[in-house]
């Protein structure tokens, strides 16, 4: 992907984008930079939604009923993240563990596939959600 200028728009979504602690979709973000007192097009919305999830900054996300959504990752030094969602709450988790590199070398060795990088996000409940159906 080619250099982007960094510009007040660009700025502005970013930090719109870092306050949300779960998924969230164009209209979110056009209502977050509105109320703020940033309004913004959802064209320009839509395409630095693109933009950033083609640099690895946003990740694109499809729930249950098909509709996209869009979760904010912080630059991370690792190439290789590992993601526990909530199916309730839609809170992602960035895990670093080191038996999932054992599992890459699993895969390396019993199944003769080399893992290049990955991004795995894995579903489930969170323990705050248990804790609030009991």
């Amino acid at each position: 992907m080619q250099t982007k200028y960094n510009t007040q728009h660009r700025n502005h979504f970013l930090e719109a984008a870092q306050l949300f602690k779960e998924p969230f979709t164009a209209k979110d973000i056009e209502d977050s930079l509105r109320n703020s007192g940033n309004p913004m097009g959802l064209s320009t919305i839509y395409r630095l939604l693109n933009d950033y999830s083609a640099d690895g900054s946003l990740r694109r996300l499809a729930d249950k009923d098909g509709v996209v959504k869009y979760f904010y990752f912080k630059p991370c030094h690792h190439d290789d993240h590992f993601y526990l969602e909530c199916e309730k709450c839609h809170q992602l988790t960035h895990v670093d563990c080191r038996h999932l590199r054992g599992f890459a070398k699993h895969l390396a060795k019993k199944h003769s596939f080399e893992i290049s990088n990955y991004n795995l996000i894995v579903s489930g409940i969170c323990t705050s959600c248990m804790e609030k159906t009991k």
